[in-house]
């Protein structure tokens, strides 16, 4: 006889079409843009009535939440090192440059979901604490490389709006083709040129000729 309480089984069977209604919720929004997403047509793409989704979700706005928080788990799960530490100089600077690639084809691939996680889309929506947090996860895993190279502050700063701007170009310019996803590695090598310390700078050097 299973283990599996009635309540147990009840609480999977609710979290499931919760994860249901935001992968619907993705499928509209990158269809029909983040400004024109309809409860009635979500309704409609997962077989139920408007009014029964806001027993999951109180409002569209926590959908968007709830799509906030999965945005920023798969940027997690993107932005892990692949192998290793990074502990040695040299493959510190080979994990940025990895970094800077993923993070680019992360934000290119799915234009919908980088306006969401990165840009003021929404006018009104704010996302909660707990999707804060998952964000803030994804923002120093991400940076950790960096880090460790010893930036913080404006220096973080300039790498993000560098790469935010060729994000952006990439996206509005050439959507289907690579033209700013091609400079990222020059663009990540004027950078540390200018902002890394020291005695990392003739290895950065070296590696760029």
């Amino acid at each position: 006889m299973s283990g599996t309480t009635n309540s147990t089984r009840i609480s999977l069977r609710r979290q499931e079409t919760i994860s249901e209604i935001v992968a619907a919720a993705w499928d509209l929004n990158r269809a029909n843009g983040l400004g024109n997403f309809s409860m009635r047509e979500l309704g409609t793409k997962v077989g139920m009535r408007a009014q029964s989704i806001y027993s999951y979700f109180r409002s569209k706005n926590e959908i968007f939440d709830a799509m906030f928080c999965d945005g920023n788990l798969a940027l997690i799960e993107t932005m892990q090192p692949s192998s290793g530490d990074g502990s040695d100089s040299e493959d510190q600077l080979e994990l940025i440059a990895a970094m800077m690639r993923r993070f680019f084809q992360f934000c290119t691939s799915d234009p919908v979901r980088y306006q969401l996680l990165f840009q003021r889309t929404i006018p009104d929506f704010t996302p909660s604490e707990e999707s804060f947090a998952v964000a803030q996860q994804a923002y120093d895993i991400s940076l950790a490389p960096l880090r460790r190279l010893g930036l913080e502050g404006s220096e973080l700063d300039l790498i993000t709006a560098v790469m935010a701007g060729l994000v952006g170009q990439q996206i509005s310019n050439d959507p289907h083709g690579n033209r700013w996803g091609l400079l990222i590695d020059q663009a990540t090598s004027m950078l540390l040129k200018e902002l890394v310390p020291d005695h990392i700078a003739p290895l950065i050097k070296g590696n760029s000729k």
